[in-house]
């Protein structure tokens, strides 16, 4: 990918602080980090001209992101309630499923382990066992709130029987 080297060592700086936002970026479904102009730059290959070696993801961004992480998780699993008691599935389930990447970056984040999209990042974070919720989603909401239980027992790392 082409990028512009000052943005990328920017936001670089950046997580190197522990601090970074997220992009509201077409196919993700939890936001883009803009960690990921350094994860890049770590995974990169350089063809011309010299950067600096970026390596494992920073001490103060392992310890600040799963928190944020987290926090938009609970807010998610809220909203997905808040919508399921309206009878709003859509809206459910898509909060629903917003919650659980957001819980795969905090996992992700906590290892140190950089990620660069969305594609794989359940069974980076081992939670891709999840998709045998997201198989069978709950036909109404009366039996949404049974189901977004379920979903946070998994994300919070209990095991569910219905995983």
């Amino acid at each position: 990918m082409l990028r512009d080297l000052d943005v990328a060592l920017h936001w670089s700086a950046e997580a190197a602080q522990g601090r970074y936002e997220l992009d509201a970026i077409l196919g993700y479904i939890a936001g883009l980090p803009t960690y990921s102009l350094m994860a890049e730059l770590a995974s990169g290959r350089v063809l011309s001209g010299v950067l600096p070696p970026v390596g494992a993801m920073p001490t103060a961004l392992v310890a600040a992101a799963p928190l944020r992480w987290r926090f938009a998780r609970d807010f998610s699993l809220e909203y997905a309630r808040m919508h399921a008691a309206r009878g709003n599935m859509v809206g459910a389930l898509a909060q629903a499923a917003k919650a659980t990447f957001e819980e795969a970056h905090a996992r992700v984040c906590e290892q140190g382990q950089w990620v660069l999209n969305e594609k794989h990042l359940l069974a980076a974070a081992g939670i891709e066992t999840v998709d045998r919720l997201f198989a069978a989603p709950p036909p109404g909401a009366r039996d949404a709130m049974e189901w977004l239980h379920a979903l946070a027992n998994v994300l919070d790392g209990a095991r569910s029987a219905t995983v």
